[in-house]
């Protein structure tokens, strides 16, 4: 694939080169001066109850710019220069508000949402200044290890490419497996710990060529341009989020623009994209959204275009949208996404075997989906409630071919599907300025179908290792109260509770939060709590044959317990003059209840997720522990003036025991990783804005499996050294990541080219080690090379 990707960026800077010439069009017509709409809706930070009254002003404008909501809490700025600003709101009994660095073009209005947060007075005559800060998390409940990003970091940062995952691979404590992957690893936990959640709906796999029970992959689904400003958790996270052993991604799609129709184009990595936004009608604030993306690739290759790759051509699309609804007290939302995708990778016809898979012939479809109604209800200014129905799904098949048996016989053939019915709801209370209670029930259904076998040469038969159909239920409720001492300390404490009645496991999570801002501009803060997760679903109904005569199987893990983990957090933040952060955190969790297998007393599932296949024993058992240990350091500048860095760096160490109880490395214990990114953005002329940023990441190399040459002929399929078991790394990884900007406005239209110049200095990192079979040989995949990529987009 990573050929294909080569020359699909190849074509997309040819077909960048005619885009250019609207450009110039452009540069040359309509000389006028232009401005758009500034509008946006001011509402409380707990209850998300519109505020009227609060003042909003355009900070450094003169003559002195700014406007107040309206009884619904809106505000509207008319004839706003273009460029970047920053807004202050204020309200009575309210802490100020601000905004930096705010985008506003000519092709589409901007519109925000501004949360304050109230005061708890213990004087009459506190003042208190406003915070400039746009990395605290939207989430109230959250004091530790957590923070917001914006969805203009996806795009500004260097090797982010608009994936949101990728982008969080830059914040401390955080790595990814692979340049070809965007699985998210935190403080050296599996990428299995990790929760996706959209509109507070728990959401399977949003990447293309991802796997079931997997949490990353190639492409993501996820359309960055109908993102909102989202939360992104590293541990010990509030009561609310269930099911997960190391962090979780809590996603927001913003509403569409409700007063004028808006339109996109875009062509770049992540395929051809065409997007529409606008009111239902005139009479009424309804709005709808809707995005729809094709494969680059795919669609150059349908236009006769022969990249010389046979049959690996990437093939995928997908589609996101929402309907927003207001009512007179409250709100409804109809949201979703899909996508579908598949890829032939033939190493009989000479295809790149990037993806670790050399000696044989793979042929891999996936497709997910989840869409879902959300409905709020304001039962006056203190009290909401949010209760949310969802179906989601995710499907996926594969067969693999082994090329020393020949193309008439399947190695595996695989087709996994499951289906999840969600229903959940959420209350919150605020009882007075010091008080909040939220308290929810979370209720799923799954039904389940897998189906998978592999050929057994022995006995020349397949043999079921899954053949499995029906349904299991998960129910969770929690509870959490924050008490408001003062403005600058306050206690979070939480319960979650979960039980899974497939084998009637269940957990009691208590969890608990402080935050305490002793001087202005400096907080510590502590988290604690313990978490559970049920285990791959895959792992429940995996089978193995007791009687080769009557073809009998025998399922062997359908008793396993949850997983388990206790999270402790300790932290240090600090701001250093305006716009400038330090932030510090230590960090320790032990996990237990860990299945593992005696037949592979090495083996332990913290060890599974980083790739596309995982391993499955019989009679496995939850007696396997984990530590995860580090220190994390963050040295941040937010863009002011045009100049941003943010520099961060992870030493940690993270350990597993199996079934045998010694202690070895897992496999994502890379123990080091340092991140400096850093960019400027200048105006060319009132019109544009010409940005260039870049990254630069240095980590310990990736554990690996070491593969034992000699059985590996002897047995005719690769075997593997257990006996070291992730003891040695790949080489350290580097990688020099740049992005270059332009932006250029004009009477209602703007447009974007990105050139992204992934890996500058075209650095061998390896990706990993594989037998092949047709060869009998160890085979090296490296992860990607020197690789230019170029985006266009266009609003109008």
């Amino acid at each position: 694939m990573d050929i294909c990707l080569r020359l699909q960026n190849m074509q997309l800077l040819r077909i960048s080169l005619l885009f250019s010439l609207l450009a110039i069009i452009t540069l040359n017509i309509n000389a006028q001066e232009l401005s758009q709409t500034f509008r946006g809706t001011v509402v409380d930070a707990y209850t998300e109850v519109p505020l009227p009254g609060a003042t909003v002003i355009i900070l450094n404008s003169s003559p002195l710019k700014g406007t107040s909501t309206d009884v619904d809490g809106q505000f509207r700025l008319d004839d706003m220069p273009l460029g970047r600003f920053d807004i202050e709101v204020r309200m009575l009994g309210y802490k100020p508000g601000t905004i930096h660095n705010l985008l506003i073009g000519s092709g589409r209005e901007l519109v925000v949402t501004v949360r304050l947060e109230e005061h708890v007075y213990l004087l009459d005559d506190v003042e208190v200044r406003p915070e400039l800060r746009k990395d605290q998390p939207l989430n109230e409940m959250a004091v530790i290890s957590a923070r917001s990003f914006t969805i203009d970091e996806t795009e500004r940062y260097a090797g982010s490419l608009g994936d949101p995952s990728r982008m969080a691979a830059n914040f401390a404590g955080v790595s990814s497996a692979s340049d070809q992957r965007n699985d998210i690893i935190i403080r050296g936990n599996s990428p299995l710990g990790l929760l996706w959640r959209l509109e507070g709906v728990e959401i399977p796999n949003p990447n293309h060529f991802g796997s079931i029970g997997s949490t990353g992959g190639p492409v993501s689904m996820l359309n960055n341009n109908h993102l909102d400003n989202s939360d992104f958790y590293t541990g010990a996270f509030p009561a609310e989020y269930g099911n997960a052993l190391a962090g979780a991604f809590d996603l927001r799609m913003r509403n569409g623009n409700n007063q004028q129709h808006e339109f996109m184009g875009q062509v770049g990595f992540n395929g051809f994209e065409l997007g529409a936004e606008g009111p239902f009608s005139s009479k009424n604030r309804a709005s709808y959204m809707v995005n729809a993306r094709y494969s680059t690739l795919e669609v150059l290759h349908a236009m006769g275009m022969n990249f010389g790759t046979g049959a690996a051509i990437p093939k995928y699309k997908d589609i996101s949208f929402k309907m927003h609804i207001p009512l007179e007290r409250g709100r409804i939302s109809i949201f979703g996404i899909g996508g579908d995708n598949s890829i032939s990778m033939l190493d009989s016809e000479a295809d790149d075997a990037q993806y670790g898979f050399a000696g044989t012939d793979l042929y891999f479809s996936n497709r997910m989906g989840v869409t879902g109604l959300s409905h709020v209800h304001y039962f006056n200014t203190n009290t909401r409630i949010n209760t949310t129905m969802s179906v989601s799904g995710i499907r996926s098949k594969a067969n693999i071919y082994e090329l020393t048996n020949g193309l008439d016989k399947e190695t595996i053939v695989e087709d996994l599907g499951e289906t999840r019915y969600s229903l959940s709801s959420k209350l919150s209370h605020r009882f007075n300025s010091r008080n909040f209670l939220n308290a929810g029930l979370i209720v799923d259904h799954y039904d389940i179908s897998y189906h998978g076998q592999e050929y057994h040469e022995a006995s020349e038969e397949y043999r079921d290792y899954l053949d499995a159909d029906g349904s299991m239920q998960m129910v969770r409720g929690f509870g959490e109260w924050q008490h408001r001492f003062s403005d600058e300390f306050s206690v979070n404490s939480g319960l979650h509770l979960s039980a899974f009645l497939l084998n009637n496991s269940y957990a009691i999570e208590p969890r608990v939060g402080v935050k305490w801002s002793f001087l202005p501009g400096q907080s510590v803060s502590f988290g604690a709590g313990m978490h559970s997760q049920m285990q791959m679903k895959g792992i429940y109904f995996s089978q193995s044959l007791v009687d080769s005569v009557s073809m009998t199987y025998e399922q062997t893990n359908e008793h396993l317990d949850l997983s388990r983990s206790l999270h402790l957090v300790a932290g240090y933040d600090r701001l250093l003059g305006e716009g400038h952060r330090l932030k510090t955190e230590v960090y320790y969790q032990y996990l237990y209840d860990i299945p593992v297998a005696a037949g592979r007393p090495e083996f332990s599932t913290l060890n599974q997720g980083g790739a596309f296949n995982y391993w499955v024993f019989n009679k496995m058992e939850n007696s396997g522990t984990g530590t995860n240990m580090g220190i994390e350091l963050t040295l941040e500048k937010f863009l002011q003036e045009g100049f941003y860095y943010l520099i961060t760096a992870s030493v940690f160490d993270s350990k597993y025991r199996g079934y045998d109880e010694i202690q070895r490395n897992t496999a994502f214990n890379n123990n080091y990783i340092f991140n400096v990114l850093t960019g400027y953005e200048w105006s060319v002329g009132q019109r544009s804005l010409l940005s260039a940023d870049i990254k630069l990441v240095y980590a310990g190399g990736n554990r690996f499996m070491e593969i034992d040459p000699e059985q590996s002929v002897l047995n005719n399929a690769v075997k593997y050294k257990w006996e070291t078991a992730y003891e040695n790394r790949y080489p350290d990884y580097f990688r020099l990541n740049g992005r270059i900007t332009f932006r250029l406005n004009g009477q209602n239209i703007n447009q974007e080219w990105a050139l992204d110049l992934q890996n500058v200095t075209n650095r061998q990192n390896i990706f990993t080690e594989n037998w092949n079979r047709n060869r009998q040989e160890i085979t090296t995949s490296y992860q990607m090379g020197f690789m230019p990529m170029m985006t266009y987009r266009i609003y109008f």
